[in-house]
Parts: structure tokens; sequence; C-alpha cells
């Protein structure tokens, strides 16, 4: 009998998540990764210079059940620790005061841990935004009150990276209603980046289980024949499919749309613009938000300072130089604040990574969104799939989803209708 072998496109949280499902029973899987390097946009990056930084501020919340699972899989758990178990250090760049918010609302029955300017009426917005019957822009149901700028804006922006004038409340509303859970609102950051405490660790478990992880190999074309794929078109060979081979493409949904361009995908994007400062940081992490500033969160490492601005789209074209430069000045105040060495007129070595599509735009509005299993041996993983924000959690959960659509997928038939027949190239 031919053993059933499923090709995974994509390399990075949702690939490697299906990749460690589909042989979590023993099943065979092979990896395949455009880039020199798995990870995707969840990755640590080492320049030649020797400055090494993750390209962002990853985070993970108690809250987030299937991420946390699969480093405890691969053995990585403990690597990631709670910077702040006293609350978020937040601070307004508009009167430099330092105050402690907690991301959990059982934490606010303590006063000193609510967030500024709460009131009664502001908890009432707030649950009808966690209970959101219909969708409507964040903004449109919590308004221009206090609560917006000290709470709401910084938290739908790190979740769903879309200004709260835009953004969509429904999908808010899921990520909300995880966190309200008691004990599920503690932050979580890798203890030492995203490289050695998720990306290597789920790497070193596939290839325990004899997964080849082939990097550097970019998927041209797909073959396909009567509504199946028989061929991957890759960078340097063509990889014929055995009459049991299934395909999990977990990639974004450009490409997607090159490889199938007869499905819908959400084509609105949002940038995120990462700016890391090479400097003396603190022996244990720290995570710091900020209000009335360019930038909404920094990352404390040993030897650097990453900070990230999300919904970044009116600065992503703009001069990366004076973009740092600025950042530093309003954030220098508060990193002092935390024991850091930090002059705004003494800006430390500095590198900008700009990810003009580093998500989809998460609006208030229907997402065109493509069937899951396209072709009856094939399924679609990523975090831009689905109603749930596009995080790591999302991510994790497309791609056990792919790898359990296939296992139980009956007969040969597509999900693609008759008349959007897609393309099918002669393998010979």
């Amino acid at each position: 009998m031919t053993a059933r072998r499923t090709h995974i496109v994509g390399a990075g949280v949702a690939g490697l998540s299906a990749a460690l499902a589909v042989t979590a029973d023993g099943g065979e899987a092979v990896l395949y990764e455009a880039a020199p390097h798995p990870g995707g946009r969840c990755r640590t990056l080492h320049p030649a210079d020797g400055f090494t930084h993750d390209n962002g501020t990853h985070v993970l919340f108690t809250a987030n059940a299937r991420a946390l699972e699969l480093l405890k899989t691969v053995g990585a758990r403990e690597r990631w620790i709670e910077p702040e178990p006293k609350g978020l250090p937040l601070y307004d760049g508009r009167t430099g005061e330092m105050r402690r918010v907690g991301l959990s609302p059982w934490s606010w029955l303590l006063p000193s841990r609510r967030p500024q300017g709460l009131t009664l009426p502001d908890l009432v917005r707030i649950l009808r935004l966690v209970f959101a019957s219909k969708d409507c822009p964040v903004a449109a149901i919590i308004g221009k009150r206090p609560i917006m700028d000290s709470l709401i804006e910084p938290l739908t922006v790190a979740v769903l990276n879309t200004p709260p004038e835009q953004a969509s409340a429904q999908r808010l509303a899921g990520a909300l209603r995880q966190l309200i859970r008691p004990g599920a609102g503690r932050l979580l950051v890798a203890r030492n980046g995203l490289g050695p405490d998720l990306i290597e660790p789920a790497v070193a478990t596939l290839q325990a289980r004899g997964v080849p992880v082939l990097n550097g190999q970019r998927l041209r074309t797909l073959l396909t024949a009567n509504g199946r794929v028989i061929g991957l078109a890759l960078s340097d060979r063509t990889v014929m499919l055995g009459p049991d081979d299934r395909v999990i493409l977990a990639l974004p949904p450009y490409e997607v749309e090159r490889l199938l361009p007869d499905l819908p995908v959400p084509t609105q994007f949002e940038p995120i613009l990462n700016v890391h400062y090479r400097m003396k940081g603190l022996a244990h992490p720290r995570f710091i938000g900020f209000t009335g500033t360019l930038a909404q969160w920094a990352l404390v490492r040993e030897n650097h300072v990453s900070v990230t601005v999300s919904a970044a789209d009116a600065v992503v074209d703009q001069n990366a130089s004076d973009v740092a430069a600025r950042i530093w000045r309003e954030i220098a105040p508060a990193l002092r604040s935390l024991g850091l060495d930090a002059q705004a007129d003494r800006q430390p070595d500095t590198r900008v990574v700009k990810e003009k599509r580093a998500t989809i735009r998460q609006a208030a509005e229907t997402l065109p969104q493509p069937p899951l299993r396209p072709l009856a041996n094939l399924a679609l993983a990523g975090d831009w799939i689905g109603s749930l924000p596009a995080t790591i959690e999302s991510a994790v959960m497309a791609g056990e989803h792919a790898a359990s659509i296939l296992h139980h997928a009956r007969g040969t038939r597509a999900t693609l209708s008759k008349d959007r027949a897609l393309k099918t190239e002669d393998a010979a």
C-alpha cells in the first residue's frame, strides 16, 4: 500500500502547527518554505552585524490555549514567561505619567489596576463590545471617552492591527471573551526570543519525527487534474504526489491568490513597523505600553529594546531614520523609569523593520473567505482564515484544523464549483 504523505507549503506558525498535528499520531509530512529559514513573521533575525532580535514584539496570553499546548508539545512552554505580573506598565507620553493597568477585568477590582478614566457607563460599553450582536467599528461602540485612549485603542491595534475607527467589533469581541476568564489575561513573552523559544523547538520536534524541512523552496505552480493536486512545481524540483497524498497551503492570502486565482481571499492589509534599539537592557524581559506616542508597545531585553507601531499606515512609507528618531525621543523617558540609560539626545544603533502586509485589514466588513478545502486533497491554513483575530493562536488553530479536515475527508469531490475550474497542467 502506498504511504499517505502530507505536503505542507509554508513553514510559518500555521505550517509548523499543521505538521505537528499530522505527525502526532505517526503520519508522514514534508514541509516546504520559500525563505531561507522557517518561522514566517514569527522569527528571530540574525543579521551579519551580530545584532540579533525578533522581527517584532509578538506575545501570547494565558487564554491562548492552542498555542500554549503547542509549546508544551515541543518542550518550550517554560520558556514563555510573564514579564509584568503586577499589571502592564502604561506610559502616557503627554503627561509623563506611568501607571499599571490590569489586562483582565477581574484585576480592575483593585483601583490601582483600573484603566484611567474608567466609569460605570464605560463598563456597560465594554460589555456591549464583548457581546456585540452585529458587526460595527469598535469606536462606534465605545465613543470618544477617556477609556478609548487608555485601554480600548491600544488593545484594538495590538489584537487586530487595525485602527478602532475601522476595526471589527466582533473580531475583537472574540478575543475579549477569552480574556475575561479568570487567569486568562496574563501576558507572556519568549524569554530568549521567538527563534529559540518557539520556531527552533518546533522544527527540532518535527525533525525528530522524521519530517524534512526544506527551506528555499517556493511553490511556483500547483499541478492539478480532476479536482485534485497531482504535483508541486517548486524552486528547483517538481514533486509528484501519490494517489493518497495531501497538500496544506499555509500561506498568506496573496500567495494563495497567485496559486489558486479563482478563490476569494482578503486583499487589503495593514502594516506593522518595528524599531530595534541596540543598547544595554535588563537581565529579565520587561514589557511596557504607551499612549500619546507613535509607538504602542516596547519589549526590553538584555541587549536591546524592540518597539512596535501597529496599524502603521501613516508612517510606514516615511523615512526610517526619521521615524526611529521620533520614537526614541518619545520613549526615552519611559525607558529611564525602568532603570535604563536612555537619553533622548543619544539614540543607540537602530534597525527598522517594515512589514507592509503584516496582517489582513480586520475591518467591520465582510471579508472574502475561500473554502477551507478548495480541492479534494488540498486544505488551506493561515491566521487570516476565519473570523478570529490574526494572531499566533489563530495560526496554530488554522494549521491544526487543516490537518483535521484532510484527515477526515471522504471522497475526492472538490469544493470549487464546476464553472470555476482551476487551471490543469500536464505534469509530464
